[in-house]
């Protein structure tokens, strides 16, 4: 008898189950696509246990007869595809046939079908990929699929499983992503009782990004819209500067398929040349349609990649359209069609500072009551509103840059005495001479600022809340399902920081503490960056050594909070930053390691002159 041999079916599909199957989001991904394919109009998800316990999906599409129903469990059955040729042309989200026994494999599965004009549905379960039984059950048209355990039968699988908090995150991702790329489809999401997104059919485009996205760019989405040879592309996008300090701003879909794709991440970048700091990615939708057999999707077995037939014909067109969306520098026009504007901001009135002095008082008593009353800070609140003139816009209420806005001269003493301020080149490096020393002094804005707000972060870390300041108004974060989702996740971090939060209605959060020395601009940037992806952690400090996760955290705070470049300071600015450099640990690199200052002595210069 030879070596080799076929696996059993049994085997084979918990292999497949591997690369489909990777935690209970790949799970909600799968069924999802299958309800779309089945042209299901409302689709219903609900996890229990961020997924880990059970998930559910519900659709009002086809349906399947019996035969069907059983057969789906069989690996590679699928109605999607009738021959090879159709591999060159696939227009729907799934069609491998894999997905339902792989899951199906790893979990107690149960699938409830009818199709219309059937008198009675189907009831197929399976335990650990063996069928357990087929019966004829009541059912409403569609499909509804529970898969319970997961990995039960695999425990190394679940060991790998993060927390619950990520879990979910997960799940919200994998519902907003498919919910961006069908639009016309309604979806609901719940985690136990918990409604976390309900969108209804039948939504444009634009109304399905402002309802799911809309909230990650606070200044409005601007809308671009292509048709050429076929390719059609519509483009949903943020202001540059309101970029993020990580690549999730980023969506990409392609034929309604939610896609992570270098090539088309890179055109887009390439539209933006010029327009972002270093470091900073846009926030960016775009969906991109292309004839079927131009483009290939059976590249990986989760489907989140595509291969291009004409690779250097997509990169031109979508950087080039990119480039011309942003070029219209946000002014539309007749062929720049713009997404709803926000409302015209209207004069504050009278009845609205009583609205807004209510709420502060209101405001006042809940922190008094949380802090044993005392009053501190809160106590006068009452005293500042409404403000004097009796008109909200009498006095400014916020500062321009955190912790800069303190006046006064250069530092007398110390290692910045006898700096000279020049002026600032291309808004982003600040120019001094040294006259004791005969040397030109350049200084990066952004890095010096970052490192002053790191160390300021690290020390309300080791201080502890008493160095956390109460905001005089409350920020208010909206924020779109995967960062609400994030909030859960992360709010304890926040608070080690300083960020002292609380959620606001279903779909926001309020900021009513931050760290000392961040103004509520700073506070709102550094808040937002950190509702972003995790990947924080890994990597190292000055010398390359790894760092806590609440280092690492701060300095995304801080990089998302610092003054950026091409942001004019004003000479008192100026002082102010040197002077809070002045007493820092670390006044020489920004927290990434990356000089902050350079000294350019006066023979350096006259070298390049070719002098002396």
């Amino acid at each position: 008898m030879g070596k080799i041999r076929v696996l059993p079916d049994e085997v084979a599909n918990r292999i497949a189950a591997g690369e489909v199957v990777e935690r209970p989001a790949s799970v909600v991904k799968e069924l999802v696509e299958n309800a779309v394919d089945a042209g299901g109009r409302r689709i219903r998800v609900r996890v229990e246990g961020a997924g880990k316990r059970s998930v559910a999906v519900e659709d009002d599409g086809s349906g399947m007869g019996r035969d069907d129903a059983v057969l789906a469990l069989e690996r590679h059955a699928t109605s999607k595809l009738t021959g090879a040729e159709d591999l060159e042309r696939i227009a729907t989200l799934g069609f491998r046939g894999e997905a339902l026994p792989s899951i199906a494999s790893v979990s107690r599965f149960r699938l409830l079908t009818r199709a219309e004009g059937d008198p009675e549905g189907t009831e197929v379960r399976a335990e650990g990929g063996r069928l357990v039984s087929v019966e004829a059950r009541g059912a409403a048209r569609g499909t509804s699929v529970e898969v319970a355990d997961l990995f039960f039968n695999v425990p190394a699988r679940r060991k790998f499983l993060k927390g619950d908090a990520t879990e979910l995150r997960n799940v919200v991702e994998t519902v907003t992503q498919l919910a961006l790329a069908h639009f016309r489809v309604g979806f609901e999401l719940r985690s136990g009782d918990r409604l976390l997104l309900a969108l209804p059919p039948d939504q444009s485009l634009e109304e399905r990004a402002a309802e799911v996205a809309g909230a990650e760019a606070p200044g409005g989405l601007r809308w671009s819209y292509g048709e050429a040879d076929g390719l059609e592309f519509s483009l949903a996008f943020a202001a540059p500067h309101e970029g993020r300090g990580h690549r999730k701003g980023v969506r990409l879909f392609v034929n309604g398929r939610p896609v992570q794709d270098r090539l088309l991440f890179r055109a887009l970048l390439e539209g933006y040349r010029g327009l972002l700091e270093s470091g900073r990615f846009p926030v960016a939708l775009l969906w991109l349609g292309l004839p079927p057999d131009e483009v290939d999707v059976n590249v990986h077995p989760a489907k989140r990649e595509v291969r291009f037939r004409d690779e250097g014909r997509i990169f031109r067109w979508v950087a080039g359209h990119t480039a011309q969306a942003l070029a219209g520098g946000f002014r539309p026009d007749a062929a720049y069609r713009s997404a709803p504007q926000a409302l015209p901001a209207s004069p504050v009135g009278a009845e609205a500072v009583a609205r807004v002095g209510e709420a502060l008082h209101g405001y006042a008593r809940r922190l008094e009551g949380s802090r044993g009353g005392g009053g501190g800070a809160a106590a006068g609140y009452r005293e500042q509103w409404p403000p004097r003139g009796g008109a909200a816009s009498a006095q400014p209420l916020f500062r321009r840059f955190s912790g800069l806005e303190e006046t006064g001269a250069l530092p007398s003493e110390g290692r910045f005495t006898g700096l000279r301020y020049l002026g600032a080149f291309d808004a982003t490096y600040l120019l001094f001479e040294d006259r004791e020393n005969r040397e030109l002094v350049l200084l990066d804005q952004h890095a010096a600022h970052e490192r002053v707000l790191y160390e300021a972060l690290l020390e309300a870390r080791e201080r502890g809340p008493c160095r956390a300041q109460p905001l005089l108004l409350p920020l208010t974060l909206e924020c779109s399902p995967p960062e609400r989702a994030a909030w859960e996740e992360r709010r304890e971090d926040l608070a080690v920081l300083g960020f002292r939060t609380e959620a606001f209605g279903p779909s926001a959060v309020a900021v009513t503490e931050t760290p000392a020395g961040f103004s509520p601009e700073a506070a709102r940037a550094a808040v937002r960056d950190l509702l972003g992806p995790d990947g924080e952690g890994r990597e190292g400090g000055e010398a390359g050594a790894p760092v806590s996760r609440a280092e690492a955290l701060a300095r995304r705070a801080a990089c998302a909070a610092a003054v950026k470049a091409r942001a004019a300071l004003e000479p008192s600015e100026v002082a102010a930053l040197l002077g809070q450099l002045e007493p820092l640990r670390h006044p020489t690199h920004c927290p990434h390691g990356r000089p902050l200052l350079l000294r350019l002595r006066r023979r350096d210069v006259e070298g390049m002159f070719h002098r002396g």
